[in-house]
């Protein structure tokens, strides 16, 4: 069963669970007794079923959980294309001159995205800033609450890589002019691209040039001045270097990054989205018979380095989130989370680690921590019931058994 709780805000609930995922550290508890008003959690305490008060177990708004399932805070995907389909990339951008059926497909990938226990997401931008326009429907009720944080369009420089991300400037004169007409339409953090992508061609290699460090660093001011927060596309040693010493707030994708750089990071406490299921995805069907057997070895190789790093980078200290780069080739939204998550566990890391980076250290990085990320009294009411234990087994999250929704 798979089913959605929308919690409205005038009314006051109770959900009584055996089992619960409590506080950032996602401590598990037995018998907990969430108390809910206006949409936020009120009280969180431990309560024995049996000893539960009378009022409670008659209120017209009190649930209980099966004693096989566990609650948590609900999950969010910090790096997501709400304008792509994660299908066929040419057939979504021509969908985007065609209202209805682009409405259409975006309303089944948000239904998806719900229906895998995701709350929020953070979208890396599209050059039709089609992330701000479902930001706006969302928030005029169009659709159940799913939280989006927009970036509208990404800023890069003239002929370089991500013509459908965002807008290019000419001279570092007009980056200002620029960075406002992001910050005045609605957006919420600002995403630059720094580097091209990773080549399946040629081990290490990434496609295109370096943004010039003075116009990074200029981009990264301004934004910090209107008061965004600026995600940065980067891949290559070089790439990540330079973007973590201008002082952006998270490096996405971050390919072929080096130990001392995510010292750097941890330093600065520039937060990691590493972004390996789109790499991984190359190597499946459909998209592994296009490739030869030395592409499919360069792929692998290249999205297993990525893994072998997530480790250093918790012992350093970096912020590591989860995002999943939903909408590109392979990539599809919602359940593409769960797979990333997935790779993750190969790189060593727990399976409250790997939880931990797609809530708490998520709701951080995507600037959202004083409302999701974890079961607190002050926060708000967004969690998931699975069946079984995720500390024990990530792939309990494919059991969702219910979702709850503050409206």
């Amino acid at each position: 069963m798979n089913q959605t709780v929308t919690l409205k805000p005038d009314r006051r609930y109770y959900l009584w669970a055996p089992c619960a995922l409590v506080g950032r550290e996602l401590k598990p508890e037995k018998d907990i007794l969430l108390e809910i008003s206006g949409g936020w959690i009120e009280s969180c305490r431990s309560v024995r079923k049996d000893d539960l008060p009378v009022e409670i177990c008659r209120h017209p708004y009190f649930y209980t959980l099966d004693e096989d399932l566990t609650l948590l805070p609900a999950l969010i995907d910090a790096h997501v294309h709400l304008a792509l389909d994660g299908i066929d990339f040419n057939r979504a951008r021509e969908q985007w001159g065609d209202k209805d059926a682009w409405q259409a497909r975006l309303d089944g990938d948000i239904e998806k995205t719900l229906c895998s226990g995701i709350a929020a997401v953070r979208d890396g931008g599209d050059v039709r800033s089609l992330n701000l326009r479902v930001k706006k429907q969302i928030q005029n009720g169009s659709y159940k609450k799913l939280k989006v944080i927009a970036t509208s369009q990404a800023l890069r420089v003239k002929g370089g890589y991500g013509s459908f991300l965002g807008v290019d400037f000419d001279n570092i004169d007009s980056i200002a002019g620029l960075v406002e007409m992001v910050a005045v339409s609605g957006a919420d953090q600002l995403k630059v691209v720094v580097s091209g992508v990773v080549s399946f061609y040629q081990y290490g290699m990434v496609k295109g040039s370096i943004m010039p460090a003075k116009e990074l660093r200029v981009i990264v001011e301004e934004a910090h001045r209107h008061g965004l927060k600026v995600m940065a596309h980067a891949s290559s040693a070089g790439a990540v270097e330079r973007a973590a010493r201008a002082g952006v707030d998270s490096i996405e994708h971050g390919y072929f990054v080096r130990p001392e750089t995510l010292q750097l990071m941890a330093d600065k406490q520039v937060a990691w989205i590493p972004t390996i299921i789109p790499v991984a995805a190359q190597t499946r069907l459909p998209f592994r018979e296009l490739g030869t057997p030395e592409e499919i070895e360069i792929i692998t190789r290249t999205y297993e380095e990525q893994i072998g790093k997530l480790k250093l980078a918790l012992e350093l200290g970096v912020p590591l989130g989860v995002g999943t780069d939903a909408g590109a080739a392979g990539v599809r939204h919602g359940t593409a989370l769960l797979e990333e998550m997935l790779l993750y566990a190969r790189g060593e890391l727990s399976s409250g680690e790997i939880l931990q980076a797609a809530t708490g250290t998520n709701s951080r990085i995507i600037g959202l921590e004083k409302d999701f990320g974890a079961l607190l009294p002050g926060l708000k009411a967004s969690f998931i019931a699975v069946k079984g234990n995720p500390l024990e087994d990530l792939n309990a999250i494919k059991a969702l058994h219910t979702h709850f929704i503050s409206e």
